[in-house]
């Protein structure tokens, strides 16, 4: 079945897309996506290719790759040439960190408790950088930044919906104020992408990075950065190779063709074609049916299930002010641990976090299966 085909009303035809919804209820998304039936396909097609001939032929390698940046671009309205593809979020952020021109001594705040992923690249590669990690949650952003401010400080890193909680932070206003500052603000919207409709040219965010495996329905292995083209002529181009480079071809590998001058350099040699040619496939499923709309009914469902954790008294952890993200977090009056292991033998997939459940519908899940989930919480 051909995604192109759908009409976004035809939610059960968008569910056969995902076998997944066959055998499970599944809630998991902040954990890890599905891999949908397109994105399947794009990767048998792609093994029949290495099978049958080792490798696409040039001409036909070249326009996918033009074909892909495109569409993932498309996803967060950006240009093609502001997009890199990386293989997870942990490269795309450093990617993102290191070509960033810091002086030694130069101060790097982060937000605390974030995910390891973030952790350990800001810890481990900015050797030169005074790092600094603050609380963000719960808190106005730009007050944390001003009770920070140095002359100094010159990046700002964080999740655009933090793993646990699912709180998310309103970037316009923190940018507009970063911009006035001279701070660079890095976001992992891996948590966000593919669950929210997010404009880079609304939001005007510096880079981007984002990971295939959750929102975006995997494989793991791919995702993308983008990089804000106002900063192409300032970045240190690290992180830099050969493909990278403006080839028409590779008949003469004696040349030396230059890097772009964009995104594109930072693509250090032979793509994870498999991956991205599927993450591309669920992309336009999203497109097709619109991100928009992919926003209102994940919403709608979280909406729908926090009033009836209420109503069983669980503690709500994720916190109700706009702007939203797809994840639910919430803390049972009882151990969380056996009712998750009720839910798992229920096959219903969700996960357990800090001694607290984590929901994360998508957009072809149903009222039925919270109906289910409900059912399945009141024994």
């Amino acid at each position: 079945m051909s995604c192109s085909n759908l009409k976004f009303q035809d939610l059960t035809l968008i569910r056969d897309l995902f076998p997944i919804t066959k055998e499970l209820i599944y809630f998991n998304h902040a954990a890890t996506g599905p891999l949908s039936l397109p994105a399947k396909k794009a990767i048998d097609d792609c093994m029949a290719v290495f099978a049958a001939q080792a490798e696409f032929q040039v001409d036909d390698y070249f326009a996918k790759v033009k074909n892909w940046r495109t569409v993932v671009a498309s996803l967060i309205n950006a240009a093609p040439e502001e997009i890199t593809f990386v293989h997870n979020t942990s490269e795309a952020l450093y990617i993102a960190l290191v070509n960033i021109p810091l002086n030694d001594g130069d101060k790097v705040l982060v937000m605390d408790d974030v995910f390891p992923a973030i952790r350990y690249i800001v810890q481990h590669n900015l050797p030169y950088a005074n790092t600094l990690f603050v609380p963000f949650l719960g808190r106005y952003p730009i007050e944390v930044i001003k009770n920070n401010l140095a002359k100094n400080l010159k990046v700002v890193v964080l999740e655009l919906a933090h793993y646990l909680t699912g709180e998310m932070i309103a970037l316009k206003p923190l940018i507009e104020f970063c911009r006035e500052k001279d701070i660079y603000l890095v976001v992992d919207g891996i948590q966000g992408i593919g669950a929210i409709n997010f404009d880079v040219q609304e939001t005007d965010v510096d880079f981007l990075a984002c990971g295939a495996g959750k929102w975006l329905f995997g494989p793991t292995g791919a995702g993308f950065l983008y990089v804000n083209k106002r900063h192409f002529r300032i970045l240190k181009g690290l992180h830099a190779g050969w493909l990278g480079a403006q080839w028409s071809g590779f008949n003469d590998c004696q040349i030396s063709p230059p890097l772009y001058r964009d995104a594109r350099m930072f693509e250090l040699g032979s793509r994870n074609i498999v991956g991205i040619s599927a993450l591309v496939e669920n992309i336009n499923i999203l497109l097709n049916y619109g991100v928009k709309n992919v926003q209102e009914k994940i919403l709608s469902l979280k909406n729908e299930m926090r009033k009836r954790f209420i109503a069983m008294d669980y503690e709500i952890v994720t916190p109700f002010e706009p702007p939203q993200s797809g994840i639910l977090t919430v803390r049972p009056p009882q151990d969380a641990k056996a009712i998750f292991d009720r839910l798992c033998r229920a096959k219903i997939i969700v996960s357990l976090r800090s001694n607290c459940l984590r929901f994360s519908p998508h957009f072809y899940n149903t009222r039925e299966e919270i109906e289910e989930i409900f059912d399945v919480l009141s024994y």
